[in-house]
């Protein structure tokens, strides 16, 4: 066998590997049409059903396009393995190939968009027998997945540590607070300019001081640009439905909650109050693309399904944003309380009280009340987001059939707790600092003091098990905060004499 053809056995996980650690000439790339190629981000692995990689960020030609990358062995492979009548891989926006017969380009999608295609061979960095030893090292050290200090750390006490987390878990708010501080801005910029589409979403910028002495937005802004209570009620949309996507699903949320904004579903309800929560569903399921095209077979559910389609056939009329496709959802390895059909139809609830139930006015003047405990707070604003099942919704996951146990709840208290942690204290905080309202970040830290942990992850049990080591308990969701900004940020980036941890155990090394 000759060399040549010994490159077409390379698994797509070392390519993929190949890919993720840009294992080639980056300064002077170009694709098979010849336009000038710059990877800005590779963007993150899916390890569900659907491209490669998504989020991505490629220059082609001297333009920026975000989407997706799908990586093959060979051109060929785009056509055999059926993507080109697949919707799930419209949002592709490069095709990375080992070797490629331009003979084969151009390659399109189902929505028949042409893909652009990058012939990486002549761009690697290294001999195929080298780079294959460095592929398989690399994976290999990202399964032993342990911190540089993990052998090393077990004299570090825990004073040190819970302070260091507690400094952390401010440094990852700020994350989120500047987040949605972009997101305000371009709220603002949009009644400004009288935007009608949706614009890209919000860049997340790290920077070093707590969110109270943050700068108030930039020079163009004065405070009153952000007193329309209805920019908070979008802003506040927006997080709540991200955070119902949870990992897998937070890019199609994201994306429906800014082709329908809050103030057309308010518009479309007639404006005056109405706030019938089948009409709410109908405009969320149907703007993601959710609402069947058949009728189930169940009589009940037959029902239900047909008063969505006639009242989406009625809001589509007058709706003016762009339809999700419905490959863009997944429900692929999902336990059925996380399926976003599951999710939209608790946030169509929180949408109404939203809309009607004074749902900000109650946030910020619970984080405020003095005579409240940090637990009573957050039990109260946990009580703004709890959703119980009804109707339909009390045994279906989905439209397809009915659940063999009832459904308790369409929003639980630990995911309304994690929207209060990640969503709701950061918009308080940015709330107090644009109003110099000392009040609210008071309450909302002691409120965020009170809350418990939040969902196990494997992360989080990385830090416990190989830095705290029982030397106390992560237990609060502060600390845990702390320990993702760690691992993601520090650990991750082996950016040890930066850490104070590192500090100490690596003492004197260069």
């Amino acid at each position: 066998m000759s060399k040549a053809n010994q490159t077409y056995e390379i698994p797509e996980r070392f390519l993929r590997q190949l890919w993720k650690t840009k294992q080639f000439e980056t300064s002077a790339l170009y694709s098979a049409d010849g336009k000038p190629v710059e990877v800005l981000s590779t963007g993150v692995l899916n390890a569900d059903g659907g491209p490669d990689f998504s989020g991505a960020r490629v220059r082609i030609g001297g333009i920026i396009y975000r989407g997706d990358i799908e990586l093959h062995k060979n051109i060929a492979e785009w056509k055999q393995h059926s993507h080109h009548l697949d919707p799930k891989y419209n949002s592709v926006i490069l095709h990375v190939v080992l070797r490629g017969n331009l003979d084969e380009v151009p390659q399109t999608t189902k929505s028949s968009r042409v893909i652009p295609v990058l012939v990486l061979e002549k761009y690697l960095s290294m001999p195929y027998h080298e780079l294959w030893a460095t592929m398989i090292l690399g994976e290999r050290a990202e399964r032993i997945d342990s911190i540089k200090c993990f052998s090393r750390n077990a004299e570090v006490e825990s004073p040190l540590i819970k302070s260091w987390l507690g400094k952390l878990a401010v440094e990852r708010i700020e994350l989120k607070v500047h987040k949605y501080e972009d997101g305000l801005r371009e709220l603002v910029n949009e009644q400004r300019l009288a935007v009608k589409e949706p614009v890209s979403g919000y860049i997340e910028i790290p920077f070093g001081v707590n969110p109270e002495d943050l700068p108030p937005p930039g020079p163009t802004f004065t405070a009153r640009d952000f007193a329309r209570r209805s920019l908070w009620h979008q802003l506040i949309y927006e997080g709540i439905l991200e955070a119902l996507g949870y990992s897998k699903n937070q890019t199609p949320f994201a994306k429906l909650a800014r082709n329908l904004p809050l103030f057309r579903i308010d518009e479309m309800l007639g404006g005056k109050g109405v706030h019938d929560m089948l009409q709410i569903e109908a405009m969320l399921f149907g703007a993601a693309g959710l609402i069947p095209t058949r009728l189930p077979k169940e009589t009940g559910d037959a029902e239900y399904v047909k008063k969505l389609q006639l009242a989406w056939s009625k809001h589509q009329k007058s709706y003016r944003g762009a339809i999700l496709n419905e490959a863009e959802w997944q429900f692929f390895r999902l336990r059925p309380e996380n399926f976003p059909t599951l999710r939209i139809a608790g946030g169509a609830r929180i949408i109404r009280r939203i809309l009607h139930e004074n749902f900000f006015q109650t946030l910020i003047q619970t984080v405020k009340d003095r005579e409240l405990s940090g637990k009573k707070k957050l039990e109260k604003i946990e009580s703004l987001l709890v959703v119980p099942s009804d109707g339909f919704w009390q045994n279906h996951y989905n439209f397809d059939s009915i659940s063999k146990k009832p459904v308790p709840t369409l929003v639980g208290g630990k995911r309304a707790q994690e929207i209060i942690v990640n969503v709701l204290a950061p918009v308080c905080f940015l709330y107090a600092r644009i109003f110099k309202d000392k009040e609210v970040r008071q309450g909302t830290l002691t409120m965020l003091n009170s809350c418990p942990p939040l969902s196990d992850n494997t992360v989080v049990r990385t830090i416990d098990e190989q830095l705290v080591k029982t030397k106390l308990k992560l237990d609060s969701a502060m600390l845990q905060q702390g320990a993702l900004q760690l691992y993601k940020f520090y650990c991750l980036e082996e950016r040890c004499a930066e850490c104070a941890v590192g500090k100490v155990v690596f003492d004197g090394e260069a």
